[in-house]
């Protein structure tokens, strides 16, 4: 059963969203650091925004890196 969506995930979502469009393409590291997220709340945050068509992924080797879909 899916997790009910929470302010606390949404307001992640939004800061997420509002990084990216910011700073253009990210890496999933410096959104940890920067938004004082963890790896595990940075991973399923981007998820759920790529499940909804907000972020799109780009991988370059192991790294992937994220951009807002405007």
């Amino acid at each position: 059963m899916p997790r009910r969506s929470t302010t606390q995930v949404a307001d992640r979502k939004d800061k997420v969203v509002e990084f990216l469009k910011t700073h253009g393409e990210t890496p999933t590291s410096t959104l940890v650091r920067e938004l004082g997220l963890t790896h595990s709340q940075a991973f399923y945050v981007l998820r759920l925004l790529l499940k909804e068509g907000k972020v799109r992924e780009v991988k370059r080797g192991k790294v992937a890196y994220w951009v807002a879909v405007e």
